[in-house]
Order: C-alpha cells, then structure tokens, then sequence
C-alpha cells in the first residue's frame, strides 16, 4: 500500500514538474514583446523603418530623425530624438494588427509600405504626433495636415529646433 501511495505521488509530482518545466520555457522563449506585421514578426529598425528576417522596409511618405540624432528640445537642450522615434513605431507596431502595403522598393533595396491597423494610417500617426516629418512623393507633400497639426502643437520633434532627417544624414556619413 506504502508503495502505490509513493508511486502516486512520483506520478503526481512528474506531472506537475513537466507542467510548470513547460510554462517557464513558454515564458523564457517567447518575448511578450513581439510585434507581428503582415504576421510576420518584425524588428524596428528607426522610426520609420523595420525588418523582418528577410525584407527591410520603410514607410511611404514619412522620414523620421534617424537613431543617433538629437534634436532641441523647448529650452534648446538636446534630447534623443532619433531614440524617441523608434520607441514611437515600436509602440505602435506592438499595440495594433498592421497590415501593409507595397508602393515600391527605394535605392537600397528596401521595400516601400503603407501600414494601417483599422482605420489608423502608420505614417499619418508618426508625422501628428511629431516623430517624423512628411516626405515628398512625387511633388506632393503625403502628411502635410497631420505635419502642421503636429507643428501648431508643439508634439515631438517641433518642441524646439531639428535638422531635417536628411539633412542630418547628409552631415553624418555612416
């Protein structure tokens, strides 16, 4: 009897060792913050630019500080607006289901999108809430209304003062 109580107990422990083995892996191996576009889990590279394993892409019509560069801030100190950006489209790109769409590929070969969860337009949000700028596309300005909405409320990078993007990379060769 002594020896069915301890073999139900070898069992019973067995069992729970396996269970909880699989509920630390499933929390070690996956990252709660993975973010999925197109179901495809992807890296954010800058605050208009991500990558998944096999394609990089950047967003249509916006052009957003790039990593390193700083901008100033409402009392002309520097702060980190190019981190700030990316923080900004990781946030994003974590919170909603994006879909994109192909425009194109640039000069280095990456892919051009357009993203949207719902109704939301990826760039249009970027460029109001002062994370990038809108870029031209074929003489028109693509986010001009949600630029001078961002510009009139002083949001991200339209605080203080800032080099265009590509100004700033024009100034920084890698």
């Amino acid at each position: 009897m002594a020896s069915k109580f301890f073999r139900n107990v070898k069992t019973i422990l067995l069992f729970l060792l396996i269970v909880g083995g699989s509920w630390a892996f499933g929390r070690w191996a996956i990252d709660p913050e993975t973010i999925t576009v197109n179901g495809k889990t992807v890296q954010v590279i800058d605050g208009d630019s991500f990558k998944d394993a096999a394609t990089e892409y950047r967003i249509y019509g916006i052009d957003a500080p790039e990593y390193r560069q700083l901008c100033k801030d409402t009392d002309n100190r520097n702060w980190p607006c190019g981190k700030s950006a990316r923080t900004a489209l990781e946030k994003r790109l974590s919170e909603g289901q994006y879909s994109c769409e192909v425009h194109a590929r640039d000069k280095y070969g990456r892919t051009i999108v357009t993203c949207s969860s719902g109704n939301q337009d990826l760039g249009a949000a970027m460029v109001e809430q002062g994370h990038a700028i809108s870029s031209d596309s074929f003489d028109q300005v693509v986010y001009g209304r949600e630029e001078a909405s961002a510009e009139k409320a002083k949001r991200g990078i339209w605080q203080g003062s800032f080099e265009t993007p590509s100004s700033w990379r024009a100034s920084h060769p890698r």
